[in-house]
Order: C-alpha cells, then structure tokens, then sequence
C-alpha cells in the first residue's frame, strides 16, 4: 500500500491517541472473567511471533504502531537499551538501537509516529527529563534514526513529561507534552514542517496556565465522529495522586482555536477559572488522571467515563454526556464497600480499578468496560437515560494471549508474583483487518524505586488478531 493510500485510510480512521491512552493498556495479575458472549474470544485465529527479550524488572510501556503495511514497535530491551524494530508487510524485522537507557520510573515509556514524508519520530524516557527525541533520516528506515538534542526552545525541554504524537486534519504532525512538574507544569503543543524539518510551537500563547497552583493531566485531542477534536482532564495541584480535581472539557476543529461544548470561543491560556467543568470532584474526591476516558454516543455527542467517591464514600463508576440543558452525569455502579482509597507521590502500581471509553453496542445502548482488582465487566447502559440495563462479563483481550504469553516465558518461574501486560496497538489494522496486540511479564511498579529484586528478561510477543 503507497503512502498517498495509507494517508486516505488514516483520514477516515484517525483518533487522537493519549498516553495513557489512548493506548489500550492492560495490567492483569490473574486470568480475567470470560464468558461465552466474550467478543474479544470471537476471533479466527491468533498468529503470535517473538520480537524480543525485553527489560521485565518493572512496569514500562512500549509501542506499537502499524501505518499500511508498515509496523514499527518501540521499546526496552533486556538491557534497558530504547529499540525501535520495523517490518513492511512480512518482510523480516529490522532492528535498531538508540543511546537512551531506561531507570526504574514507571512514567516512562515510548511514543512514535510517521510524517507524511514516511520519517519516523520517536520520543520518551521522559519523566520531567531533558529532551528525548529521534528521527528517521530515511523514510520507513529504522537504522537511520538519529538524536535530535533540539525542537524548538532549549529552555523549556529540560524537564518533559508525556510526550504524545497526534496528526491533525491536514495530515500534519504534532507533538505535545508537559513542561514542569506535577502541580505546576505547562501544556505545550508543537507542529513539524515536513518541507524543512523543523518544528515551532502550535499556539502563539501558553496553552494551559496553572497559575503556579496546579497542572492538568489530559486525555485526548481525540477527533471525533463530528470532526471536531475533544479534550479532556484532570486539574492536579501536587505531586499527590489524591489532589486530583475538576473533570474538565473543551473542543477544537484544528487544534489551535478552542470552544467550550456550546460552541464559544475559549481564550488560552485555559485556566481553572475559565475552564468548562464537567463535574467539580473535589481534590481527594476518588478521581484520578488515567482514568477519565471519552467516546461519543449514536448521536456523536462526547460522553465521558469516570470515577469518584459517591456520598458514603464508596468508589463509584460514572458518565457524563454533554446534552441541550448541559453535562449529565449518572453513577453507573452501586458498589457497596468498594473503595480505593488512593495517594502518594510517584507511579501508583496497578490500579484497583480501570476503565475504558464508552463505546456504541446498538441504537439502544452504550457499553462501558470496567476493570475491578481481577474482574472484568461491561456496564451496558440506555442511551436516553444514561442508566444502567446490566452488567455482564467480559474480558480486556482475548483469553488466549496469557497462555501463549506463559509457553512463551519459561525461564520467568514464578508468573504468580509477575503482571500479565497486554498493549494494543495503535494506528491501521493490517490489509486482512487483523487487530495487533503486545504481550509480556514484568514485575510491578514501586512508586519509581528500584526492586530488591531484577526478574529475568521477558519475551515481548506479537499477536495478530483475526
């Protein structure tokens, strides 16, 4: 498949992915709950092939993009080493090294993306670090990549965090990430001209200003069945987890003027004060970033999925959708003695609960898929009222993958005290419509601290999915 086709497909494809998200990310420490109707157990066939030996001594997250028949996966090897391998159609893997070595923070992980020219961008290893980044200089070849110690202003990429890659819908590419610290950092977005390969900055003003009280932790630009890119986050005022805060929204046709969800004109930089507040959780209200995720309904309005603690304290799951009259927000769950009592500096290790976008069942009804410590549900809900029909089991990805991930990794021991991780890729299914997805064991997170203990290198799998 040439460029110019990929790039049509990608038009009428393309969603803004986010670290956190974007990205299907799925940490599970026992088998999760299948059931008969488990759509994710519907499949021909799984072709599963090895790509590495990977770095297990703790949670990271690596890559996966496919753009037409290219594939490119991005991640860290046995020896902490950053890889990028690459394969056009079946065609066997290349691989190539780059001078960046992974520590124990969990933050980190990979990030990449083609331009319209073919060059491929990878950045990460970033946690209020110093600029990692990475281009191509030949198209689709991996052994070309080369540092690049400058984007745009030295003086800001001395501490970035989150880098994400999107394309807008004019095909061109564009990087955002946070400068800062948690509580205290600024949004910046960059755009790349392919012509002179050289980047500036999208907005002529800051992005996002916390007035030096707080930061916001995004989720999205993702574009929209209305053309429109959305927007979503949390308000963060420290490093503490808990202090999470003020489910927000805003819109945008091109990413560089903004409107809140009736259609008004919003001013950057957005603040607190000027910001469009879906629901106004309060800081140690049961809400955290990671876990706000937006989809859109049968009549293409954004709907949100998130949670907080309801008023006897128990964690509950909710939605909001944006309507005539405003956002409806609706608890989905009636969980009784639940709560994930959350906080601290640093990464979390697995969360108690997970949960994903809503998604379109039929004309009638909304599924919202829910990961509760080891079970897997689906809240189905009615579209007009936002209420819950029922809840079923079902599972985050096919069954299948932990055993050939387990046949895989026998020299790992005991798999009990290891998390099953399991990414999905991003970007184009492959010219058969198959699903790509990554599979490996690792030790858990330990708020960015080293273990006592190194486990054996994993092996990273790929699975194709028909």
């Amino acid at each position: 498949m040439g460029l110019k086709k990929v790039r049509n497909l990608l038009n009428r494809h393309r969603v803004a992915y986010l670290f956190a998200a974007s990205v299907s990310f799925v940490n599970i420490m026992a088998t999760p709950i299948t059931s008969a109707s488990t759509e994710t157990d519907n499949v021909e066939q799984i072709k599963s092939i090895a790509i590495d030996n990977v770095w297990s001594g703790h949670r990271i997250k690596p890559y996966l993009l496919t753009r037409g028949e290219h594939q490119f996966v991005g991640y860290f090897d046995a020896n902490r080493q950053l890889t990028v391998s690459h394969r056009e159609g079946n065609a066997p893997w290349r691989y190539y090294k780059v001078d960046s070595w992974l520590g124990w923070d969990s933050h980190n992980y990979v990030t990449m993306e083609l331009d319209s020219k073919g060059h491929l961008h990878v950045m990460g290893n970033m946690h209020a670090d110093p600029i990692e980044y990475f281009r191509t200089s030949e198209p689709y070849n991996v052994r070309s990549l080369k540092r690049i110690e400058l984007m745009v202003d030295k003086s800001v990429e001395k501490r970035m965090t989150y880098p994400i890659f999107l394309l807008n819908k004019n095909d061109e590419l564009i990087v955002k990430y946070r400068d800062g610290g948690s509580g205290n950092g600024n949004e910046i977005y960059n755009i790349y001209d392919v012509k002179t390969k050289t980047w500036s900055r999208l907005h002529a003003k800051q992005f996002l200003d916390g007035e030096g009280l707080m930061s916001g932790y995004f989720e999205g630009p993702t574009l929209g069945p209305d053309g429109l890119f959305h927007l979503i986050w949390v308000w963060r005022n420290t490093p503490n987890a808990a202090s999470n805060h003020s489910l927000s929204y805003a819109r945008s046709a091109d990413l560089v003027n903004w409107e809140n969800s009736a259609g008004e004109a919003i001013n950057l930089p957005l603040t607190l004060k000027h910001t469009e507040v879906v629901d106004p959780v309060p800081a140690g209200g049961g809400m955290i970033n990671g876990n706000v995720k937006i989809g859109f309904d049968q009549k293409n309005r954004p709907i949100i999925s998130y949670h907080k603690y309801d008023s006897a304290g128990n964690t509950q799951m909710y939605v909001a959708r944006r309507e005539a009259a405003g956002w409806n927000r609706q608890q989905i769950s009636d969980w009784e003695g639940f709560r994930w009592d959350f906080g601290g500096n640093g990464s979390l290790g697995r969360f108690a609960i997970k949960n994903y976008e809503p998604k379109i069942i039929d004309k009638n009804t909304l599924g919202i898929v829910v990961r509760k410590n080891d079970d897997v549900m689906k809240f189905i809900i009615d579209s007009d009222t936002l209420k819950t029909v029922k809840v079923v089991e079902t599972s985050l990805y096919p069954s299948a993958l932990r055993k050939i991930t387990r046949k895989s990794n026998p020299a790992l021991g005991h798999l009990e005290n290891l998390e099953h991780q399991v990414l999905r890729g991003v970007g184009d299914s492959s010219r058969n419509g198959s699903q790509f997805y990554l599979s490996w064991f690792s030790q858990p997170g330990n708020r960015d601290r080293a273990h006592a203990t190194i486990t054996q290198p994993s092996v990273l799998l790929l699975h194709e999915i028909k």
